[in-house]
C-alpha cells in the first residue's frame, strides 16, 4: 500500500516540477464553486445508477440484493475507493460484506466481479470509439507518431488492430460462455462458475441491454462531472473537446497502481493535452478538480455503514 501513496505523491511532484508550480497554482486558482451542486446531483445520480447495475446483476445471479442496501454499500465502496490505494478495496470490502450475509459466499464475491467488469467494458469500447471517429485524436496522434518517427499514417492501422483484439477477446468469450450454455464440458472450478454467471448476467438479451444501458447511462455520468469540472476551472474549451479527453483519462484511472487514480490520471492529463496542443497544466488543473469533485461525491458513504447481518 505504501509504494502506492508514494507512487501518487511522486507522479503529482514530478508533474509539479516540469510545468511549474507557479502556471499550476495558477490554473487552480481559477476553481469555481459554482458547479459543484450540479455536479454534485449528477454524483448522486450515478451512484444510484451504479448501485442498480450491481442489484440487477447479483439479482440475476440468483442472489437476494435488495435496491436500498445495493445504494448503501455502492456509497460506502465508493468512499475506501477514494483513500485507500488500487482503486478496487471498496469494491472487495462491499463484495466481502455481501458474501457474509449471503449463503452463497462465491456468488457475492462473482456478483461484484461481473458489475464492474461491465463497467470497464463501457469504458475500454467508448475509449476505442473515441480514438477511431474523433478526427481530433486522428490529427493528434498522426503528431505523435511522426515525432517518434514512426509512420502517421500508421494511427488508423494501430487502433483497428486494438479494436481487433478487443472483437477477438468478446468472441472468445461468447465461445466459451455459449458452451457453457449448451452444457458442453468446461474446466472445473473458478472458469467454469464465472463463465456460468457471466451467461446469468448478459443473457438472454433483455439482461444484455440492460447492462449496456447502464453502463453507458453511468459512464456518461463520469464525462458530464469531468465537463463540470473543466468548467469549474474556468476552461472555454467546446463541450465536445472536453468529453473527447474524459475517456482516456478514465481508463488511466482503473489502472490499481495509485490512490484513486492520483498522479496517473494527472499524468495522462498532461499527456492528453499535450498531444492536441493544449496547455498541459491546465489539463492537470482540470484532473485535480475532478479528482476532488469525486471525492466529495463520495463522502455521503461516512454516514452510510451498517453492520452486517449474518444468515440464518
Amino acid at each position: 500500500m505504501l509504494s502506492r501513496w508514494l507512487l501518487s505523491l511522486g507522479l503529482l511532484g514530478a508533474l509539479v516540477w516540469w510545468l511549474g508550480p507557479l502556471e499550476l497554482l495558477d490554473q487552480l486558482s481559477g476553481f469555481s464553486g459554482a458547479w459543484l451542486w450540479l455536479a454534485l446531483a449528477i454524483g448522486l445520480i450515478q451512484v444510484m445508477l451504479s448501485a442498480f447495475r450491481w442489484h440487477f446483476t447479483a439479482r440475476s445471479l440468483g442472489l437476494d440484493l435488495s435496491f436500498l442496501a445495493a445504494w448503501r454499500e455502492y456509497y460506502l465502496a465508493s468512499l475506501i475507493n477514494q483513500v485507500l490505494p488500487g482503486g478496487v478495496v471498496g469494491d472487495a470490502y462491499r463484495a466481502k460484506r455481501h458474501a457474509d450475509q449471503s449463503a452463497r459466499r462465491g456468488r457475492a464475491w462473482l456478483a461484484v466481479v461481473i458489475e464492474r467488469f461491465s463497467g470497464q467494458l463501457m469504458l475500454v469500447v467508448l475509449t476505442l470509439a473515441v480514438l477511431v471517429f474523433s478526427n481530433t485524436w486522428h490529427q493528434a496522434l498522426a503528431g505523435l507518431f511522426l515525432n517518434a518517427g514512426l509512420f502517421p499514417n500508421a494511427v488508423l492501422p494501430t487502433i483497428a488492430l486494438m479494436v481487433a483484439g478487443l472483437m477477438l477477446g468478446l468472441f472468445i468469450l461468447y465461445h466459451l460462455i455459449s458452451r457453457s450454455k449448451r452444457g458442453h464440458a468446461l474446466p472445473d472450478g473458478w472458469l467454469a462458475s464465472s463463465l456460468q454467471g457471466l451467461q446469468q448476467a448478459f443473457w438472454p438479451v433483455g439482461r444484455l441491454g440492460v447492462q449496456l444501458l447502464s453502463s453507458g447511462l453511468i459512464l456518461l455520468s463520469y464525462i458530464a462531472i469531468f465537463v463540470l469540472a473543466a468548467r469549474a476551472m474556468g476552461v472555454d474549451l467546446p463541450t465536445t473537446t472536453l468529453a473527447i479527453l474524459a475517456p482516456p483519462l478514465l481508463l488511466a484511472m482503473v489502472i490499481p497502481i495509485t490512490v484513486s487514480g492520483w498522479g496517473l490520471r494527472e499524468a495522462a492529463a498532461a499527456g492528453a493535452w499535450g498531444i492536441l496542443g493544449l496547455d498541459p497544466a491546465q489539463g492537470v488543473a482540470v484532473s485535480v478538480a475532478y479528482g476532488v469533485l469525486i471525492f466529495i461525491i463520495a463522502l455521503p458513504g461516512v454516514a452510510l455503514w451498517r453492520p452486517v447481518a449474518k444468515p440464518r
